[in-house]
Order: C-alpha cells, then structure tokens, then sequence
C-alpha cells in the first residue's frame, strides 16, 4: 500500500485536474451552444453550409457524448476517489491514534525500562554482596565445619564421661539407699531417746521446782529470824553449801532450757550427751546437798538477790485468724506465757496493723479473707516496714499443704508448747538487730566448767567467740592480752576471787570500759554490792540465772552501747 500522505496528496491533484477539465468542458459547451445558435441563425443564410453544419453538429453530438461519457467515467472516478479520500482520511485517524497509542506504550516502555534498570542495579548490587556472602560463608562454613569436628570429639568425651558419671550415680544412689535406710534407724533410735530424755528432763524439772520451792521457804525463813522451839534444832547452811545448790539449780535450769528449745541452740550430739550428762551430775549433788543438811535453824543471813527488771513491755504478736475456736485455744495461752495477743480477721487489717505494731510475729491462717496466707505474704514482704517480720502459717488438718520460703507452718490444732518455744525464740533473736548487738568476744572466768558450758551453749547461735579460763590470774592475764567485748565473772574462786579481777581490769585504759557481767553463786551482802557500785554492769546470781535474762541483759548493754557511741 503507497505512503498514505502521497496517496492523499496524489487523490486531491487528481480531482483538482478532474474540475478544471469539467470547468473546460462546460465551458467548451457553452461555447458549442453559442455556435450551434450562430449556425442556426447563419444556416438561414447559409443553406449550402447547413449540412455541414448538421454533420459538425452530429460530430460534435458524438464528441458531447463521448465527453458526457468520459465526464460520467471522471464523475465515477471523482466518488471512488472521494470514498477513497474518506477511507484515507478515515485510515489517517486511526494511524494518528495508534500513534498516540504508540507514544503512550512508549512513555510507559521508556519508565518501565528506567525501572528495570534500576532493578537491574539493585540486582547487580545486591549479587555482589551475595557473592561477598557466599564467600563469607564459605570461611564460616570451613570454620563450623571445624568447630564440628572439635565439637564431636568434646561429645565422644562427655559421653564417655556421662559413661562414668552414671557409673558413680549409680553407686552413690546405691550409697544414698544404705545412707537412707542408716539415717531412718538412727532417726527411729534419736526419737526414742529424744522421748527419753523428755521424760528425764520433765522428772528432773518437776525436782528442781520442789527443790526451789524449799530453797524459797529457806530463804522466807532467813529474812525473819525465828525463836527456836525446845527441842527444835534450826536447818544452818554454809556458804559452800548455798554456792553448791545454786550452782546446781542454775545447770538444771539453763541447760534444761536449751535441750528443750533445739531450734534457737542446735547441739552436735556429743554436746547433746555433755548437757545431759551435766543435768545428771547437777541433779545427783543437789540430791546429796539436801540430803546433808540437818534440821537446825538457819542462820539470820542477809538475801541480797538481785531485782529482776520488769519494765520491758510485752512484745506484740499479730494474729491474722477468724477462727474463734482457735482464737480460744491459743490467747489465753500466748498472754499467760506474758505476750500482748493483737487479733485481726482479714488481709488489709493485717497489713494496717503489722506496719503501726511491729509485732515480734505474725500468725496467719493459711485461708485468711479475702485471698489467703499467700497473698498477705507478698504484700508484707513488699512494704520494708513489714518484710522483716516472722511469719508462722496456720493450716488446717486437711488444707492444702503451705510452703512459703522463711516462714514456719503450724497445723491445727496449734500444739501450744510449740507456738510459745517457737515465740521465745523469737523472742530472743527478733532479728538482726539483736545480733549486732551482740559482742564478738565473751571471755567467761569461772572455775565451774558447767556455768562455762552453760554460756556457750546459750551464745552459740549468735556466732559469738567463747574463750574461757577457770582462775582469776589466768582471767586478768587473757583479758589484758585479748582484750573481749564482755568478760563474764564469777566472784568465789580459789586463791585471787572475782573482786580483785574486777579492780584489776578497771585499772587498765583499754579494759576500762568493757562491760563485767557478774555470774555467781555467792549471796552478796551491802558491802560487797557497794565494792562493785559503778565497776561492773550487772550483777545475776546462779540461782537466778535463766538464758532469757542473760541475752537480755547482753542486748540490753548494746543499746546502751551505741546510745552512747
């Protein structure tokens, strides 16, 4: 098919050409027609000419119609070329459309090569790194590869371990079941023996309260004198005498007192034989003491015991239960054993009083309202004033088991000796306080191994240094050479006594000012009292003698230690 534009150009000169030639045809057939009226008008004159005329005229007829058939053909050619100059025209458009289509696809194709060959960028970027990767991995790969190695051989080791490792379990879980099964019999021995010396200690105890019984009405007697009765002769003791039942009497009572609280004072069991061994050796010469003594009035002998402090306030204990049975069962018991009993029957009254209160302990039911024991729990641990505090769990018989870290269960109901042990332990180790305030070295002088046995047991779980000599020369020599937190002294000994230490250590600088706490079977008279006026920090007789008002009287010289540092 020719070029488009050409065609058209062609088609139109072609029709131009076509007018121009009808424009000459019409034009020659006016002409004609002029000249046929001229021949008409002449063939008058000319008659001769006429026929010529007529054969011009059919000529001309025959050209006119050879031209109207020629003019008839130009006409046909003129419509075929103006349907074709319409089909042209009509081609053009299209053409000019798909141009513009083509231009558009074109605009696209050009972005969409641009972005590809961003792409194609990326894409060269992005395989140079893999190829940077690829090799990376490939050293990394060398290096697991050989770290595998390695890493199979240290497993050919450990199994080969584990081999011997459960070789070894298997012995020592055999070990562990011959271990088990010695403990269960040692334990099944420990707790006859355990029930025996309960038994022993409560016979011995009920003998001691006799004999204090009879040394009270002794000493009732003492302080007025009474006439003797003919025939009556006065019970009369001598000092020996009274320095040996006191010093009995205070072995029955201390270390009765920590076979019985385990807890706050565990013992090794050849220190367990050694006590007990003690409160047999106490009972047999208390019982041959009194058994020397005569019936003859005693002498007017002056009792200078001295006055137990009974200012301190009874410590608070909290108890978070609204259980009135067991209520019942244990305040009248906590409150005779000289405890201030606080109940509270929910949560957050607990909360509010533990913080205003600072109980020495806090008791709590195991189903407390509204959400239990271990909620309160938490929420006392949080608060600092609080987290401090003992914590005892109360379970019923068929709850859920309690298991609270640092915290006691006790299962009701409440077997209330053990509450009241458990509470003077608290009582006695309230917290960490307490033991700072404690001396790190006590030097005891006595020459009664069982009052120096007796304080150690009872400083035992203060972790406190015990050193002890059984003279009063050896006492001053070691106390100017160690220089102790605390000398405990007992004034009757053979050859220097207890005064002369005293005056001794107070004559030194540095020993000047450590506390002299008097342990002594020894009935003190106003003159011996007024010797040690202002020397020595507290004076407790043997008799007398308990493990509560000794750590008392130790915490209570703490306080005053640092009130004044």
């Amino acid at each position: 098919m020719p070029d488009t534009p050409n065609l058209s150009s062609a088609l139109g000169e072609a029709v131009s050409q076509g007018r121009e030639f009808l424009a000459r045809v019409e034009s020659v057939a006016g002409a004609v027609s002029a000249e046929l009226a001229a021949h008409e008008q002449a063939s008058r004159q000319w008659v001769g000419e006429r026929q010529a005329l007529k054969d011009e005229d059919r000529r001309l007829r025959d050209q006119l119609e050879s031209v109207n058939a020629t003019l008839a053909e130009l006409r046909q050619a003129i419509h075929r070329v103006e349907e074709e100059r319409d089909q042209i025209a009509r081609d053009r458009d299209q053409a000019r459309q798909g141009r513009e289509a083509a231009e558009r696809e074109l605009t696209t194709t050009t972005a969409e090569v641009a972005r590809l060959r961003e792409q194609l960028g990326m894409v060269t970027k992005d395989r140079d790194i893999l190829q940077a990767d690829q090799i990376q991995w490939g050293l990394d790969r060398e290096q697991l590869l050989t770290s595998e190695v390695r890493l199979k051989e240290r497993a050919s080791t450990l199994d080969a371990d584990l081999a011997n490792e459960r070789a070894e379990h298997q012995a020592l879980q055999a070990r562990h079941a011959e271990l088990t099964e010695q403990s269960n019999k040692l334990a099944a021995d420990w707790v006859a023996r355990r029930q025996a010396l309960a038994a022993e200690i409560a016979a011995q105890n009920e003998e001691m309260e006799q004999v204090r019984k009879t040394i009270v009405e002794n000493q009732e007697r003492e302080r007025r004198p009474v006439l003797s009765q003919p025939g009556s002769q006065p019970v009369v003791t001598t000092g020996d005498q009274n320095h040996q039942i006191n010093s009995r009497l205070n072995a029955l009572v201390g270390f009765s007192s920590v076979l019985l609280d385990e807890r706050s004072h565990p013992l090794t069991p050849e220190e367990r034989r050694e006590y007990v061994r003690y409160l047999h050796d106490s009972a047999v010469k208390l019982g041959e003491a009194f058994r020397s003594i005569t019936g003859s009035r005693a002498a007017n002998v002056e009792s200078n015991s001295p006055a137990v402090e009974h200012d301190r306030r009874p410590p608070d204990i909290l108890v978070a239960d609204n259980d009135a049975e067991s209520r019942q069962r244990i305040e009248p018991f906590l409150k005779r054993a000289g405890y201030e009993v606080v109940y509270v029957d929910n949560g957050p009254r607990a909360l509010e009083k533990a913080s205003h209160l600072q109980p020495l302990a806090i008791l709590i039911d195991g189903q407390l309202p509204p959400s239990g024991a271990p909620a309160l729990v938490r929420e006392l641990r949080k608060d600092p004033r609080t987290r401090d505090i003992p914590l005892v769990l109360l379970s019923g018989p068929n709850a859920p088991p309690l298991a609270i870290a640092e915290s006691e269960v006790l299962i009701k109901p409440i077997d209330r000796q053990q509450l009241v042990q458990l509470m003077v332990r608290y009582d006695l180790m309230a917290d960490s306080k307490r033991a700072r305030k404690m001396p790190a070295s006590v030097l005891v002088i006595d020459d009664d191994p069982q009052a120096i046995g007796l304080v150690k047991a009872i400083l035992k779980p203060f972790n406190v240094r015990v050193s002890a000599v059984d003279s009063a020369r050896a006492g001053i020599e070691q106390a100017l050479r160690n220089k102790p937190d605390l000398v405990v002294l007992d004034l009757v000994m053979p050859g220097v006594d207890g005064f002369e230490v005293v005056a001794a250590l107070r004559r030194d600088k540095e020993l000047s000012r450590v506390p002299i706490l008097v342990h002594t079977a020894k009935t003190l008279s106003a003159e011996d009292r007024q010797r040690l006026d202002g020397k020595v920090e507290s004076i407790v007789e043997k008799a007398e003698f308990q493990p509560e008002r000794f750590l008392e009287l130790l915490l209570k010289r703490g306080e005053r230690r640092k009130r004044a540092a």
